[in-house]
């Protein structure tokens, strides 16, 4: 047994080292010229229809949203969805896009269809208002730079890629909690997305951000197609696939705004996509605990006594030094605030023991946590109805 613990803690650090790498190699500051971006050329700009789904305020949406409206592209319009005209998110936009006229804006009032995944109630709103060839679907707390939606098209152009979809880059720590989410995003779903796709050639899709070919989604019947599963983001990418769509990425990321996330709100997001990826695919859920060292060193203390309690010190600290080289490499902003590297080692240790916690959730509820409502959910994340 004592071997097997030490074979698990030995492969862990592999994949992990692995994923360090990566993320050093593909980081969002790194120095890189596309040939693909010699494609972009006026004479070849698709239209691109920009959707974003909105529920309520989140962390600097003005300047996230004006960001999305000083891209370089010149051909695209930009629509938004909402529950309600009564949205605090509202009166956002409208200020924005009053402010850049020359940018087509829709907005839509969808209203809530308790019986189908929200999100995608709203891109199917969205989809039929819009004139793209291409649809590129971002959230309300991202933001980006003037060149993204360029290099994500000289992507598709350069590929003829179905989708092309991105690492996310989470930002703007002003709290522990937000620190642990976004170190959480930056190492744990950032490193796999990339090591994955570089190791295994398989998508990750995150739907913080994904540039879709119309004819493509249109080939399924529309956003609709999905609307009875939850994990709309990496089913779309996994039908794509299927059905032999091509699906990439050039690595371009796009950041995530996180400044003020509590600890509920971190754990009840870690719950959620937890239960999520259970019903997704078990066999490689259940084998996640392995890439968290941490805890199997605990595991290992706790059966077999000092033996193990020994290097556990040593087993810490050199997690909490691989995140913090992903912590120095990859996230510029949040590394400039002394606050945030005296509370890393304490927000890696943190996180790594709630990790421990809600990776159990799954076996004990298959309920899920949705913006504000409570949605049951079965093999991959299959909307439950109940009957009568």
């Amino acid at each position: 047994m004592k071997v097997i613990i030490l074979s698990l803690l030995s492969l862990s650090y592999i994949y992990l080292i692995i994923i360090t790498v990566l993320s050093i190699i593909y980081r969002p500051e790194r120095k890189r010229s596309s040939p693909a971006l010699k494609l972009i050329t006026p004479s070849v700009f698709p239209p691109v229809s920009i959707l974003k789904p909105i529920r309520g305020l989140d962390d600097e949406l003005e300047e996230n949203l004006e960001s999305f409206y000083q891209l370089d592209y010149p051909f695209y319009e930009i629509l938004f969805a909402l529950d309600n005209w009564n949205d605090q998110a509202c009166e956002v936009i409208r200020k924005v896009a009053a402010k850049y006229p020359h940018v087509n804006t829709v907005i839509l009032a969808t209203g809530h269809d308790p019986n189908q995944n929200p999100k995608i109630h709203k891109l199917s709103r969205m989809e039929s208002e819009s004139r793209g060839r291409l649809l590129w679907i971002t959230d309300s707390n991202v933001r980006v730079e003037p060149d993204t939606l360029n290099r994500l098209v000289a992507e598709y152009l350069s590929t003829g890629a179905g989708l092309v979809f991105s690492p996310i880059l989470g930002t703007s720590s002003r709290s522990f909690a937000s620190l642990m989410e976004n170190a959480s995003l930056n190492f744990f779903t950032s490193g796999n997305v990339i090591t994955l796709w570089k190791l295994f050639a398989r998508p990750v899709v995150v739907g913080k951000s994904m540039l879709i070919d119309r004819v493509a989604i249109e080939s399924f019947g529309g956003f609709q197609f999905f609307k009875e599963y939850l994990a709309e983001d990496y089913l779309i990418g996994k039908f794509f696939m299927k059905s032999g769509f091509k699906v990439s990425t050039n690595f371009t990321w796009i950041v995530n705004i996180n400044q003020q996330a509590t600890i509920r709100s971190f754990f009840k997001r870690l719950a959620r996509w937890a239960r999520l990826r259970h019903q997704l695919n078990r066999p490689v859920y259940l084998i996640e605990i392995v890439l968290n060292p941490i805890i199997i060193s605990l595991l290992g203390a706790a059966t077999f006594g000092r033996v193990f309690w020994q290097p556990i010190f040593l087993v810490a600290a050199l997690k909490i030094f691989l995140e913090y080289i992903n912590f120095m490499v990859v996230n510029v902003k949040d590394r400039k605030r002394l606050f945030n590297h005296m509370l890393f080692p304490a927000a890696v240790v943190v996180k790594d023991f709630i990790f421990l916690v809600v990776y159990l959730t799954p076996f004990l509820s298959s309920t899920v946590d949705w913006r504000g409502g409570k949605i049951k959910v079965g093999r991959n994340t299959l909307i439950y109805h109940p009957t009568g």
